[in-house]
């Protein structure tokens, strides 16, 4: 990788570092939510701890695949690959890289992907 393109690349690492530093933070301060016992006499508050308990889960599982995604995006910059669209090859334009840095897809790539 020539040197212009790794200076390029670094502000996108440095994003996704962030990012990943964001989400790991944030899953250690989520509260024990899942675990909670959903014993109570009160059919009220059973319904809200489980309401609470869906919605945890599905916060949980979003933040394990954006960093699942912010791992291979770091991956793809040591490999070289950073920046390529996975569908089509072409280059992602900066500005959804600034957008979205963990992106693995042009825009029309990712477009075509969501009709499907």
């Amino acid at each position: 990788m020539s040197i212009a393109v790794k200076v390029r690349k670094n502000p996108y690492r440095a994003l996704l570092l962030k990012k990943r530093e964001e989400l790991l933070a944030s899953v250690k301060a989520e509260p024990d939510v899942l675990d909670a016992s959903t014993r109570t006499p009160d059919e009220v508050e059973l319904a809200a701890k489980a309401v609470e308990q869906d919605v945890a889960a599905v916060t949980v599982s979003l933040r394990s695949r954006m960093l699942r995604e912010v791992e291979k995006s770091l991956k793809r910059i040591a490999d070289g690959t950073y920046g390529v669209c996975e569908g089509c090859g072409e280059e992602i334009s900066a500005n959804r890289l600034k957008a979205i840095p963990w992106t693995q897809f042009c825009l029309i790539c990712q477009e075509l992907r969501s009709q499907n």
